[in-house]
């Protein structure tokens, strides 16, 4: 037998004992994801007024003359100084992203009334001006730091004119979203048609930016699915017509379609199906009576039937909403076939603290490889102290903590399975779901049953039966 060099000798028995195999690293390409900003023009009520009076283009220097130069506290939407440390964070982290997916919830929460309050008028006119300078601002203030990266942004349930859950199809709110996002989704050419079709219902299909991949066959799909949620009132728009049946019947043309030709997608939207755990935990009534679901039942079990019979060419889901760091999975019968990663927000209202993700891939087939969490670590209950400087840190990568190789199907069951079975994973994935607040973290711990019934159990009857029935834990 021929002899080998002893350098190779030596490396394949190396290999022998750790189990590893010689390959070649697959190509990994990285994009950024954040959610749920929430931005709160009217944190300093000293500036409003020169805010209504000036263009969106002055406002950075309106912020900066502030005397509020603090991030925002616990229970309270994002300022300027939380929006300006996220940004300078991420550029320095991160300066090119192939990408950026935001999931929604551009504007500060009450933003309507607000701007009652401090502007002391009842305007409408006004009021839409002030709203539509408050996403011009933002959307330049963003691509001020990425201003040669596409972006897909989607719409929030607090993203309108009419109000929250309110914003009409085919209405004013969208065809001027459409009008200032244009640039940032066509930011290649690949998308032309994006604010003909985006203008319609907030929803459209659209190409990843050329430069990252000759793989022409793998797209966006965009959803708004603030249509879908159980809080939904169209009072602006149409009454007559139903825009979530719409946008299902639309999304099952696009899934037969892009099956037909060969497409794979990504999914993005702000609203995801299944429970809300926090609304659950605190609603009133019994165990089944107070699950709260986040969709009206006929649109979350026409879009989980779609989900499981296009799951072939479903590469990944995104969606925000909750302001935790989570994730549900679809189930075909007891085989998991989709999963959703559910982004932590920015804005600390809801007592996390503020993050932002980044994902490494595989720009050939969009395989998700990992991603990083990072957050911001001096939110306070009481933060007054203007010469504190913000502090971002790396808080957890998702392969080392869970013991996985990918961000997949497999690996999100495996990962459910862990939390429900092992202590261990379970207080990592309390610590991480509020960011790291420790004060949250006590609370939460005390109610993980909720979480991990909510993994895959997108329907009230699954759900129940998960939590109320039996006091054992199932994961389907």
């Amino acid at each position: 037998m021929k002899k080998l060099p002893l350098i190779q000798f030596i490396l394949l028995l190396c290999l022998s004992f750790t189990g590893a195999s010689i390959h070649k690293d697959p190509p990994e390409n990285k994009f950024l994801n954040f959610s749920d900003l929430h931005f709160d023009p009217f944190y300093d009520t000293t500036i409003v007024h020169k805010l209504i009076m000036s263009d969106h283009s002055s406002w950075e220097n309106i912020f900066y003359g502030s005397e509020i130069k603090s991030v925002s506290n616990y229970g309270r939407d994002s300022n300027f100084p939380l929006l300006k440390s996220l940004m300078v964070e991420m550029k320095d982290r991160i300066p090119e992203p192939d990408f950026i997916i935001i999931t929604g919830d551009f504007m500060g929460h009450d933003f309507n009334e607000n701007y009652e309050k401090f502007s002391g008028s009842k305007n409408q006119d006004s009021l839409y001006v002030f709203i539509e300078k408050t996403i011009r601002f933002l959307t330049s203030y963003i691509t001020k730091f990425y201003p040669n990266t596409q972006i897909f942004p989607m719409v929030g349930n607090d993203d309108s004119f009419c109000g929250d859950y309110m914003i009409d199809p085919q209405g004013e709110f969208l065809n001027m979203l459409s009008e200032v996002w244009e640039p940032v989704v066509n930011k290649t050419g690949s998308n032309a048609s994006f604010r003909t079709d985006f203008s319609k219902g907030g929803y459209c299909l659209v190409n990843f930016p050329s430069n990252i991949s000759d793989e022409s066959k793998i797209k966006m799909l965009i959803l708004n699915t603030v249509f879908f949620s159980s809080d939904y009132k169209n009072i602006c728009g149409d009454t007559l017509t139903d825009p979530g049946l719409e946008q299902l019947e639309w999304l099952e043309n696009v899934f037969r379609k892009c099956k037909a030709d060969g497409n794979k997608l990504m999914l993005s939207y702000h609203i995801p199906p299944g429970i809300d755990i926090y609304g659950t935990i605190h609603g009133k009534g019994d165990c089944s009576e107070k699950i709260m679901p986040t969709w009206k039942e006929k649109y979350s079990i026409e879009f989980i039937r779609l989900i499981k019979n296009y799951s072939d060419i479903i590469l990944s889901q995104f969606a925000g909403h909750f302001h935790r760091d989570d994730f549900r999975i679809f189930y075909e019968g007891n085989n998991p076939v989709s999963f959703i990663h559910i982004t932590p927000s920015v804005s600390p209202v809801y007592d996390n603290n503020p993050a932002y993700q980044i994902f490494s891939y595989d720009n050939t087939d969009f395989s998700l490889h990992n991603y990083e969490t990072y957050y911001l670590n001096n939110v306070r209950e009481n933060n007054t102290d203007a010469n504190e400087t913000p502090q971002w840190l790396f808080e957890y990568n998702f392969n080392d903590n869970y013991d996985e190789n990918s961000v997949n199907i497999d690996a999100m069951l495996n990962v459910a399975m862990k939390i429900a079975d092992d202590s261990t994973y379970r207080e990592s994935y309390i610590k991480f779901y509020t960011c790291s607040n420790e004060t949250m973290t006590d609370k939460d711990i005390d109610t993980w049953c909720y979480n991990v019934c909510g993994f895959g159990n997108l329907t009230v009857d699954s759900y129940a039966e998960c939590l109320c029935a039996t006091k054992d834990i199932n994961l389907k």
